[in-house]
């Protein structure tokens, strides 16, 4: 399969007052036509401003993509105008956000925001809009849609708000989903059938997502290839299979053992010591050796490059030299 989007060697910096954060530091992924891709890490780690850096919703901050390239279909988005970026946001490239309450506009009624994108990318009427609005809603499992066209975020339960974000989102046809922790604040029960319907979504309309989590269990469950970031690098990538049975970068090592299982009795749970290094004050050498148990005086003074181990499998780490050439 073809990429439909390919990041290389992405920076997006902001600018302060006393110092430049590096939240994206050369990042390189690619999203397969079909498939997903889980973006995951600690909080902190570029997840959300990589994908905001897509959507190119850095508006109003003082965040700007420095340095790189993003390629929809191999068509640059980062250099075109703002007004081809509002055409691309929600049509070709569309975001499920953290936190369906405060994403959802409190005083316009389900229906008037989901037809509002209708209505901003295809010439259509506003009946047509609410008929196309409303059978996308219908296909994410919602009950009584009829009555909730009309109603507004406060009456609905946060599974339902999020299944409106969800055909919000999918209501054009996008050909890239980005779904930023989309089920972080639903109840486990919740959570699976918001990934089922992602799933099936997926297969129907046929959108390729981009799925940022912290969750590793439900990268297993949902995703097709893996990229891990830490301290706003890719650090560890490939496909599902292949990071999940042979993981190489310590810190993918370490996010895996910090995963409870049931029927192993432990007095504590593991944990990767430390945390994540203030954005202001980043190590020299590997961003994560102040926290790895492996780091030598190498790892503290040059930071690696990446490694192919072969099967599209890719490793940044001075332990994975000797195992793969450099990519």
């Amino acid at each position: 399969m073809d990429n439909i989007l390919e990041i290389k060697n992405l920076h997006t910096y902001f600018y302060m007052d006393d110092c430049v954060i590096k939240s994206v530091d050369g990042v390189d992924i690619e999203l397969k036509r079909g498939s997903t891709l889980g973006i995951v890490g600690e909080s902190g780690s570029g997840k959300s401003v990589t994908s905001l850096s897509i959507m190119g919703l850095l508006i109003g901050t003082r965040g700007k993509v420095a340095e790189g390239g993003i390629y929809l279909d191999g068509k640059d988005i980062v250099h075109i105008s703002e007004e081809d970026k509002r055409k691309l946001r929600g049509n070709q490239v569309s975001m499920i956000f953290q936190e369906p309450m405060t994403s959802l506009n409190p005083v316009m009624t389900i229906g008037d925001q989901i037809i509002e994108g209708v209505l901003q990318h295809e010439q259509i009427s506003k009946e047509e809009a609410f008929n196309k609005a409303q059978d996308m809603l219908r296909l994410t499992g919602v009950p009584r849609v009829e009555k909730m066209m009309h109603e507004y975020p406060f009456q609905l339960s946060g599974g339902q708000r999020q299944r409106v974000m969800i055909a919000m989102a999918l209501v054009c046809k996008p050909k890239i989903l980005i779904a930023d922790e989309p089920t972080t604040a639903l109840d486990v029960t919740i959570q699976a059938q918001i990934l089922d319907l992602m799933n099936n979504l997926k297969k129907e309309i046929g959108t390729s997502i981009l799925f940022i989590t912290h969750d590793l269990g439900v990268v297993a469950e949902v995703c097709d290839d893996v990229a891990v970031m830490y301290c706003g690098r890719v650090v560890e990538k490939g496909d599902v299979k292949s990071i999940f049975a042979k993981p190489s970068h310590p810190y993918t090592k370490g996010l895996l053992a910090s995963i409870p299982r049931l029927g192993n009795r432990a007095q504590e749970l593991t944990t990767i010591p430390g945390n994540v290094p203030n954005p202001k004050y980043m190590p020299a050498g590997c961003k994560f050796s102040p926290r790895c148990s492996f780091a030598t005086d190498k790892c503290r003074q040059q930071e690696p490059g990446f490694y192919d181990l072969g099967g599209g499998h890719f490793s940044k780490c001075w332990l994975c030299a000797e195992k793969g050439g450099e990519a």
